[in-house]
């Protein structure tokens, strides 16, 4: 598993900033250009809050 988790969508990533996951660093994204990606601390409790998120939207 890598240690890192990188997020396009600033609305997920506030989500799990309020769930208590730890955010990195921000950057540009390398493959789309002009958007900002959100990159997490990837741990057991960001693929859960990650996975609770992901279960809502459907």
């Amino acid at each position: 598993m890598t240690d890192t988790k990188c997020i396009l969508s600033l609305r997920i990533a506030r989500a799990l900033l309020n769930r208590g996951c730890q955010l990195i660093d921000v950057d540009t994204s390398s493959k789309r250009a002009g958007n900002i990606v959100f990159i997490f601390k990837r741990d057991e409790q960001f693929d859960r809050k990650l996975a609770e998120l992901s279960s809502k939207g459907r």
